[in-house]
């Protein structure tokens, strides 16, 4: 087997490509060649090309001088992942399609995040805390059954923090300054206490204006890190972390894309708006009053509240390593806790409030040796997770108002061997079971403003528009409570004043005469467990010392589910089956590394979120599963040094996707589905025709069919004492959906986005000074389109260009 381990101290030093001196430093002790980075994501130090699974790396260095601050930027360069924010503290992350849009937190993360080795629930919390002071960020692209915490059916996206460096007493900081008044500021320190401990110490300050004109796509982060090393015997290692992050500001915003009105044509009227304008400007309001909303008809009105977010994350977690006579124990145990609140404008409503607290404790144990030709890794995995939430959704005519506990305890056992059949054959096998129990315990109150008389749980089809005055109906404020809500309809006017609340629906006539306010009541309390063995098999082969031939089987699971949704109180797991063949290679003494892999996945019951109507003909946001998909295609990964100091890069990525069987159940007005479609014959309870669409044959989300990604660094030597560095990047994506009913509007456009950086520091390292300029096109791309349910097509767009000044130095 190759041999190219190296030492955790060496890995901030190895980078693929560097701000310091440092990775020039190890060209030259590598003849010239290409870098080497080391990766733990097997849960062994190895290098990226000793290591025979599908999986990008991006090192700390090139993370900084590329502008990759926080994790929606991976893309620059990890052609596979797309990563959007939604607003609140919705994040999505997508692997060559496997993925789920996130609008509630008792829905798993398809592509498990992890923060330090300690797998995170929720996607949020390790994007807005990790992106500073970090060794690498690995990327696993497809299932991983074996030997992560919790399964995965798309991959997992490591954050890795450097390390305290024992006897070492050392320090950096990296500072930028651009347009919006933008503000990047990190340092660290690590200091040596004896001979056999270290601190390490690590801040950051993210700041810049917004890109809409409301204020929106703003930034204000800080964040603070602390790591203690303590080494007291050659076997013994232990190292305890805490982190603290703080998350202001006006928070991420979408903006209008135009109108449009379900039925056989799908009517769409652009809003005529710029892609910066946000939602709650003068221009924007006046667009949304033009708009007229159901079921009260009236008018809708400006928007009522600036949007904001204020949310912290916080956590504790230790790694205790063990060197045994049969092997290395480690011992990880985490806690982590967020604290988030947020108004946010999300699928154009007026406004959507959220307070959410989430508490996580995991403990993971393993134990990883060798007997005779077996390397072996075996451990178990607990994880305990209870989220509480209040939602409140104020769509003008109606206003859902949500509160629920959710609970989730998962437990695992998993074992991997590798047997060594000889020098340069291997063969894996691995096996997981996972059991995960799950809760929730809530209740959804709609208020529904009708017009023309007491209605059934939803209007008969003889409401139309025009009964009501305009604007005469309540457009409602931020209410988290039904007595909040009630309360201001009675001293507002609407409904008598004394209005008693009772369990159950209610009906509420509104004093003008003009119609009634029903609220409905719907309580879940649902509980249940899932469980399921996942597996893996593997080939290694190394054809030569450098080039590396593999082969592996891996399936994953993701389990089902409890949900606040009318109707469809639960979901069914999800399952993934990957084949992957590939091959690692360096050539002409380390000047040339070609990685070439080719995939199949087959996935089953995808758990999709959209919204639909509840066979009580209330409009609800639900998960439901999708069916059977294929998922094929390839990679090719080429890096060359013509030179010393030239090094150029391609990274090519083709995505065949295609649901195999995918059917949807929902009726008007929710039959805004670009698919076939046909009568099912059944109504709803009010006698409303329910809708069939299969769309079999679409492909999966934020699934580019071609994906390239293209850079080129030189650096100048400028005598003995300095030398200029400068890079180019640039990223094709192909065209893509961003959401389940394949609208026009939906589409995202295939498009160019490039980056540059020039670069002065010394030859010998600790200082440099640098410019840079990102999204040279200056085209904002739409990252994350969504039919409203209220009628609008909106985006959240990707940054404008941004440039600036940057200043490094270590010492």
């Amino acid at each position: 087997m190759r041999n190219r381990l190296l030492n955790s101290a060496c890995i901030s030093a190895i980078a693929i490509t560097g701000l310091w001196s440092a990775p020039a430093l190890a060209q030259d002790s590598n003849n010239g060649g290409i870098n080497e980075i080391i990766v733990t994501a097997q849960r062994k130090e190895e290098t990226l090309q000793d290591a025979a699974i599908a999986i990008d790396a991006v090192g700390g260095g090139d993370l900084t001088a590329r502008g990759i601050t926080q994790a929606d930027n991976l893309t620059k360069a990890v052609p596979a992942i797309s990563i959007t924010n939604g607003g609140g503290s919705n994040t999505s992350i997508f692997i060559r399609g496997v993925g789920n849009i996130t609008t509630s937190s008792y829905n798993d993360p398809a592509v498990t995040p992890s923060y330090d080795g300690v797998v995170l629930g929720r996607a949020a919390g390790a994007f807005g805390a990790a992106f500073y002071d970090l060794a690498r960020v690995e990327v696993l692209k497809g299932p991983q059954g074996i030997l992560y915490g919790r399964n995965a059916t798309g991959g997992a996206v490591n954050i890795i923090p450097n390390r305290p460096v024992l006897g070492e007493t050392s320090g950096g900081f990296t500072v930028s300054f651009g347009n919006y008044d933008a503000v990047n500021a990190d340092g660290h320190v690590n200091i040596a206490i004896g001979d056999s401990s270290a601190l390490r110490l690590a801040a950051t300050r993210q700041v810049h204006d917004g890109y809409n004109r409301d204020g929106s796509d703003d930034l204000d982060r800080s964040g603070l890190r602390a790591q203690f090393q303590l080494e007291p015997t050659d076997t013994l290692s232990i190292k305890v972390g805490g982190d603290y992050t703080k998350v202001s500001g006006v928070g991420a915003g979408p903006n209008y894309i135009g109108t449009f009105i379900p039925g056989a044509t799908f009517t769409f009227v652009p809003s005529g708006l710029n892609s910066s304008e946000g939602l709650n400007t003068d221009a924007a309001n006046a667009f949304r009053q033009t708009s007229l909303g159901a079921p009260g008809f009236g008018f809708l009105a400006p928007i009522n509240q600036q949007q904001m977010t204020d949310a912290t994350y916080w956590g504790v977690n230790a790694e205790i390593t063990l060197d045994t006579g049969i092997g290395k124990l480690t011992v990880l145990p985490a806690y982590r806790h967020t604290d988030a609140e947020s108004y946010f404008y999300g699928p154009a409503f007026n406004t959507a409030y959220t307070n959410e607290q989430d508490k996580q404790f995991s403990l993971e144990t393993r134990l990883a040796g060798n007997v005779g030709m077996l390397d072996y890794v075996v451990g178990a995995f607990y994880f305990d997770e209870t989220v509480k939430n209040t939602g409140e959704y104020n769509q003008e005519f109606v206003l859902p108002i949500q509160h629920y506990t959710h609970n989730t305890k998962s437990y695992a056992g998993f074992g991997q061997l590798t047997a060594h059949v000889t020098d340069t054959f291997r063969l894996v096998g691995g096996l997981r079971y996972t059991h995960d129990k799950k809760s929730i315990d809530g209740v959804i109150n709609n208020f529904i403003t009708f017009c023309g008389g007491i209605p059934p749980v939803t209007p008969p089809a003889s409401f139309a528009a025009g009964c009501a005055v305009p604007g005469a109906l309540p457009h409602y404020p931020n209410f988290t409570t039904t007595a909040d809500t009630v309360s201001w309809l009675t001293s507002n006017g609407y409904i008598a004043s004394g209005s008693s609340i009772v369990s159950g629906n209610q009906v509420f006539p509104l004093l003008s005469g003009a119609g009634v306010i029903l609220k409905t009541d719907f309580p879940v309390q649902d509980s249940g467990s899932f469980s399921k063995l996942t597996w893996k098999a593997g080939v290694e082969v190394d054809a030569t010392p450098d080039s590396l031939l593999y082969a592996t089987v891996e399936s994953g699971y993701r389990a089902g589910g409890f949900q606040l949704s009318e109707g469809n109180p639960n979901y069914n797991p999800e399952t993934i089956t990957a084949y992957t063949i590939g091959s690692k290679n360096r050539f002409l003494n380390n000047k040339v590394q070609l990685n070439i892999e080719g995939f199949l996945w087959k996935y089953k019951d995808q758990q999709i979120n959209y919204f639909t109507v509840s066979p009580g003909g209330v409009l609800v946001n639900t998960i439901n599963n999708a069916g059977r998909a294929d998922i094929k295609g390839f990679d090719v990964d080429l890096t060359v040094k013509p030179m010393h100091l030239t090094t150029l890069n391609a990274k090519v990525q083709y995505l065949d996707s295609k649901y195999k069987s995918f059917s949807r159940l929902t009726a008007p007005p929710r039959n805004n589905i670009n698919c076939p479609s046909s009568l099912t014959g059944d109504t709803l309870t009010d006698g409303t025709p329910i809708i069939s669409f299969d769309c079999s044959g679409k492909p999966l989300l934020y699934s580019p069919k071609w994906t390239l990604n293209l850079g080129a660094e030189q650096i100048v030597p400028l005598g003995d004492t300095y030398e200029l560095v400068a890079s180019v990047n640039t990223a094709w994506r192909d065209s893509s959906y961003g959401a389940f009913e394949y609208l026009d509007f939906e589409k995202i456009p295939a498009h160019w986005t490039t980056d540059a950086n020039l670069t002065l520091r010394l030859a010998d390292g600790g200082l440099s000074i640098g410019a840079f300029v990102r999204n040279i096109e200056n085209k904002r791309r739409i990252a994350s389109p969504q039919s409203s349910p209220i009628g609008f097509a909106i985006a959240t767009y990707t940054a404008p260009r941004t440039y600036g000044l940057r200043l490094s130095a270590d010492f």
